[in-house]
């Protein structure tokens, strides 16, 4: 069983590269994620970068976990291609979790043991939307669609915000607090990982990159009818940093935590 962490991201809205961003005690959100992890006996860890961070991202990782490098063309297309640059590395069934949110160690252990009982080959950890908001400005989340235990679509949604209690997207959709979304927290089973190869080279091969980033939603929503994917459920708190204001909270959140 192994965790792969997606570092490759750029940083854009927060201004420097989350991936290194102490928050509190030295401690970074992908420092947390692999202590949870292995509170859970999951010590085997993937970290995927990007070619500008990999210098400095191997000085602060390498005895925490192994570290690759995503390049394509220079530039990032997307967290799907980003696993995919790792797959020859992943022996066995295997979780996957973004750098920039902190997963409770409880998260974790729900999905060992998805792996360890469950027949599906697939399972994506859903969240309630009023834990998973910034205080700081809009945020886009993937509203889970489900049907009793099984995904039944990830729609996107964008501009998510929470005014006077009242939780609105961009389009002014009044959004309920109990809401489940995706906040890219995905497990697998090995026999995934060819399913995933072959949807991303086909994409390459189309240039269908170029249109558009190449997403885990949409690949899991593209084999949700071949294999069922798990919708598992947690009241789980969730922080994380998107804006640089997020750190203030983020701060605030480990603080009482520790």
């Amino acid at each position: 069983m192994q965790l792969i962490i997606l570092a490759a991201g750029k940083s854009k809205r927060f201004g420097r590269p989350k991936q290194l961003e102490e928050i509190y005690n030295n401690n970074t959100i992908i420092d947390y994620n692999i202590k949870n992890a292995a509170k859970c006996q999951i010590n085997d860890v993937i970290i995927v970068t990007n070619k500008e961070l990999e210098d400095k991202m191997k000085e602060k990782y390498s005895k925490k976990a192994k570290l690759y490098t995503s390049n394509f063309k220079n530039k990032t297309i997307g967290n799907l291609y980003t696993l995919y640059s790792v797959l020859d590395k992943i022996n066995g069934d295997f979780i996957v979790i973004n750098a920039d949110d902190y997963y409770e160690k409880s998260v974790f252990e729900k999905a060992k043991k998805f792996l360890e009982k469950r027949n599906e080959n697939i399972a994506v950890v859903a969240y309630k939307l009023k834990n998973v908001l910034s205080s700081n400005g809009p945020v886009n989340r993937g509203v889970i669609i489900k049907n009793k235990k099984y995904l039944v679509d990830i729609k996107e949604t964008m501009g998510i915000v929470k005014t006077n209690n009242i939780i609105k997207d961009n389009n002014e959709n009044i959004l309920d607090k109990n809401t489940l979304v995706n906040m890219g927290f995905y497990i697998f089973k090995e026999p995934i990982k060819k399913e995933i190869k072959e949807y991303v080279e086909k994409a390459i091969k189309n240039k269908e990159y170029l249109k558009d980033e190449l997403r885990l939603t949409e690949f899991i929503s593209s084999v949700k009818n071949e294999y069922k994917v798990r919708v598992i459920k947690t009241s789980a708190k969730w922080t994380g940093i998107t804006f640089e204001e997020d750190k203030k909270d983020a701060y605030n959140f480990f603080k009482n935590k520790c």
